[in-house]
């Protein structure tokens, strides 16, 4: 889902009449059939949206269509909400009927005007890690007459007394609204108890998605023992939370369940087979979630395995018995599958791997950190024939070959994510370009720590070869043919008559060399205008129009070139530059109005940025939600005065190991109303700090 952290509602306006006079008979934007202008909204993001909507009224009553809304979530994190202050009372101002609602790190006061208008249109709320006791939850909960979805995670103040829903009055109070709920999840709550969990679900008539992971569950049966010693005793328990009640629980509703996630617990073999046995009473999955289960061992699961014939969605992500076998029943049993994560399942090889191309409907598809998986596996598997259905494709920290990448990106050419992140070996200028070429449908691109890759991989152009190609148009200094030479050919001079010289460099300072002579021949050649239109054999990773995620963390070879020449994207959103050094004002300069729609932008450890690419990029990238400077040692205190003059959408800042920064930063941001996530470390007494509120918004 698409998610808005600070909801904006635009000004009216009326639609802009075109001047006949100056555009002939040319008609009005604002005039196009509202059919249209619905139909353009369909192929954009929230963000752009949002945007559109601010021309007119006309676009602005467009976005309101349910099918818009129902996609977005109006996100409120780390604010004091309160009818008497804003952002409620802002909010209350609008009349766009949202449908989802996510309450992060809020802390409520009286809230009867917001909720009430919240619950005309709300079907899903979530309330992670809020301060609120189980009175203020009623109140709310008996304001939402509409909701199907709701999630409390975190909300260790509501049950850590196991009073909740404990008196008669209140459950009557708010069992009409809790039986319209068929999503529920209940993670991450240490308290939770099977008093509490028996008396939420006795309410709903039918669930439908049952989330636990991250829950204290008591799976042994000694423990169950010593809290229930006589079995007719059914009293459920105010103390803990124990398989014995969710299974009654998830027998009572087993008819209509079709989501299940148990990740992050100490479930083991007997309540696995007990959740098979369920399969005879009709009970079928959709959805599964056994992450992180490290109890569960290849027997028992195999046989749930067996019984769910239609699962679509499984994650057994770092469940360690995962194996070979595993995989041989999965691929015979599930052959409606369509997403698959077993990152982490150090245990599968390439055997294994090698049949998930059988799953013929699998969209998506997590091998990360698979240590046992390499080149053999994927090209055997998935990308062993031409394949249309695989869309997300997750494989970081592999041990594959450039060759085994280049036959994915030729035998999967509707991939929308592609994420090779530490596959260290694999990547290089060849295998990119090999991307660029076939994946041009790509939207999330993911390259970080792949250090071997240079400008030549997102430019497209060879230095080497374009050097010693004839061009009798062009002339250069000697200095700069000097460069060019010594990257073409690798030596200094290819003189006969000169004497064999030994560089008394290190591996790693010759390595600094070649990159600086590298940055400098290419930056050459463009200026110079060396490179025609019809030498350009190579693929410009600005052919993946459609790119919305670029994350090029860690490749330190990567230079101003390629931003100025390479990253033209419309649409890009998301920009990951951390620890590439040769980054600098130049590129930056660039890359702000060729890629205007960025979000977050991480730019951590590049030590050439200074406070002119701050302006810059806070100047021209109004959309900036997000932004990292770690360890930028050379931006000062005009950093901040740029950020707090010019970004208004700004909520995160990452400022660690800035040392040339000497203001107080907490006061001199607190004016900033949109910020909620502020990460620094000037202070003695704080490390990584990430500030609730700001010290000027602590007074409500």
């Amino acid at each position: 889902m698409l998610q808005t952290s600070n909801f904006f509602i635009p000004k009216t306006m009326e639609s802009y009449e075109l001047n006949d006079k100056d555009y002939g008979s040319s008609p009005s934007y604002g005039e196009l059939p509202m059919e249209i202008i619905q139909h353009i909204y369909r192929f954009l993001s929230f963000p752009d949206i949002q945007v559109a909507g601010k021309t007119c009224q006309r676009w602005r009553e467009a976005s309101f269509k349910i099918e818009f809304s129902k996609k977005n979530i109006v996100r409120f994190s780390k604010v004091c909400l309160s009818d008497r202050s804003s952002p409620a009372q802002d909010f209350l101002m609008s009349n766009r009927p949202f449908r989802n609602y996510h309450f992060e790190e809020v802390t409520f006061g009286p809230i009867k005007n917001i909720m009430s208008h919240i619950g005309n249109t709300a079907e899903e709320i979530i309330f992670d890690n809020v301060d609120m006791g189980d009175k203020q939850l009623y109140a709310i909960m008996s304001l939402l007459p509409k909701i199907r979805a709701i999630t409390i995670t975190r909300c260790s103040p509501l049950f850590m007394s196991g009073s909740f829903l404990d008196n008669i009055d209140d459950r009557l109070s708010v069992c009409i609204n809790f039986c319209r709920i068929q999503d529920l999840s209940l993670k991450d709550n240490q308290y939770l108890s099977d008093a509490i969990l028996l008396r939420i679900t006795e309410m709903m008539h039918s669930i439908h998605a049952l989330d636990l992971s991250g829950c204290h569950i008591a799976y042994h049966n000694a423990i169950q023992r010593r809290f229930y010693p006589n079995d007719v005793d059914v009293t459920p328990s105010e103390s803990i939370l124990t398989f014995k009640f969710i299974m009654s629980i998830i027998s009572m509703h087993h008819q209509n369940l079709r989501s299940l996630n148990l990740s992050n617990t100490l479930i083991g073999p007997a309540s696995l087979i007990a959740l098979s046995d369920l399969s005879f009473k009709g009970f079928i999955l959709q959805n599964v979630g056994l992450a992180n289960c490290r109890q569960v061992n290849n027997i028992s699961l195999q046989s749930f395995l067996k019984k769910q014939n239609k699962l679509l969605t499984l994650d057994l992500s770092g469940t360690i018995c995962v194996n070979d076998s595993c995989i041989d029943v999965i691929v015979k049993n599930l052959p409606l599958l369509q997403e698959l994560n077993i990152s982490g399942c150090i245990n599968i090889t390439n055997n294994g791997s090698s049949l998930l191309g059988e799953l013929k409907y699998l969209k998506c598809l997590n091998v990360s950190r698979c240590d046992g998986i390499q080149s053999e596996g994927l090209t055997h598997g998935v990308a062993a024939k031409p394949n249309a259905t695989l869309l997300y494709l997750q494989m970081a920290h592999l041990q594959v070959c450039e060759e085994a990448i280049m036959a994915l990106a030729k035998n999967l050419p509707e991939l929308r994510v592609l994420n090779l992140s530490h596959c260290v070996n694999g990547v290089t200028d060849e295998s990119v370009q090999c991307i660029i070429q076939n994946l041009r449908w790509l939207r999330d691109l993911s390259l970080e720590n792949c250090f071997r890759i240079t400008d030549v991989a997102l430019t497209g152009i060879n230095i080497s070869q374009e050097v010693l190609a004839p061009n009798p148009q062009n002339s250069i200094d000697k200095l700069h043919q000097l460069s060019l030479s010594s990257l073409a050919e690798g030596n200094i001079s290819n003189n006969s008559n000169h004497s064999i010289k030994i560089s008394l460099r290190s591996k790693a300072e010759a390595e600094i060399v070649r990159d600086a002579i590298r940055k400098k021949a290419m930056v050459a050649t463009y200026e110079m205008n060396l490179i025609r239109e019809c030498d350009m054999e190579g693929y410009s990773i600005k052919q993946l129009q459609g790119l919305k995620s670029l994350y090029l963390g860690g490749c330190n070879k990567i230079s101003d070139v390629s931003l100025k020449y390479g990253l033209k994207f419309v649409e890009l959103q998301n920009l990951s530059l951390s620890n590439c050094q040769q980054i600098s004002l130049t590129g930056i300069e660039q890359m702000v109005h060729t890629c205007p729609s960025i979000e977050t932008l991480d730019l951590s450890d590049c030590e050439s940025i200074n406070d002119k690419a701050i302006q810059s990029i806070t100047v021209n990238l109004t959309r900036l939600r997000a932004l990292h400077i770690n360890g930028c040692s050379q931006l000062t205190d005009h950093t901040l005065d740029a950020i707090l003059v010019n970004c208004k959408n700004l909520q995160t800042l990452s400022i660690h190991r800035c040392r040339r920064i000497y203001t107080d930063i907490e006061d001199r941001l607190s004016e900033m109303s949109t910020l909620r996530d502020l990460k620094i470390d000037n202070s003695p007494n704080i490390d990584n700090a990430c500030l609730l509120r700001l010290k000027k918004r602590l007074d409500y």
